[in-house]
């Protein structure tokens, strides 16, 4: 059990840090900081892949754990609660956290592809070109709604 603490004492401050690099690249996007997007966004694969490295870490101690306990393909939660109380509350905190974390994530993910999305439309208007929005492919009436022509189009 111990091991599997140290393991999700590092898998949460793993979490964090990939929190941390999406607020980084999130906070670049709204300063309209483009010449570090490529760089910040290295910086969230990079964070991202830890983390999975920890998870696969995870999975694999969680099913070698749950086997010595009897417990067939167990759940960090089934092994949380099966474990004894000297680890229970400790583990159930890291669980807790890490839970809280993958949703804040989650959220940043979203916010961030949003205003990544609503950059690159900027961007193309500035150029000249008018872009809707991802998705926008159907007028009210249900009929596919022809791409938009660029202006330099429009001119030719």
């Amino acid at each position: 059990m111990e091991a599997l603490v140290t393991l999700l004492t590092r898998e949460k401050t793993l979490v964090e840090l990939l929190v941390f690099k999406l607020v980084a690249l999130r906070q670049l996007l709204l300063a309209g900081e483009t010449r570090f997007l490529p760089w910040a966004a290295e910086e969230v694969d990079r964070a991202t892949r830890a983390v999975r490295d920890a998870e696969v870490e995870r999975a694999v101690l969680v099913s070698a754990l749950g086997a010595d306990r009897g417990l067939e393909e167990p759940s960090l939660a089934e092994l949380v609660t099966d474990a004894p109380d000297v680890w229970r509350g400790l583990m159930s905190q890291l669980h807790q956290e890490l839970r809280s974390s993958a949703q804040e994530v989650t959220e940043l993910l979203t916010s961030t592809r949003r205003l990544a999305d609503v950059g690159s439309r900027s961007l193309a208007e500035a150029m000249g070109e008018q872009r809707e929005a991802v998705g926008a492919t159907y007028g009210p009436d249900g009929r596919a709604v022809p791409a938009a022509r660029t202006r330099y189009e429009q001119v030719l």
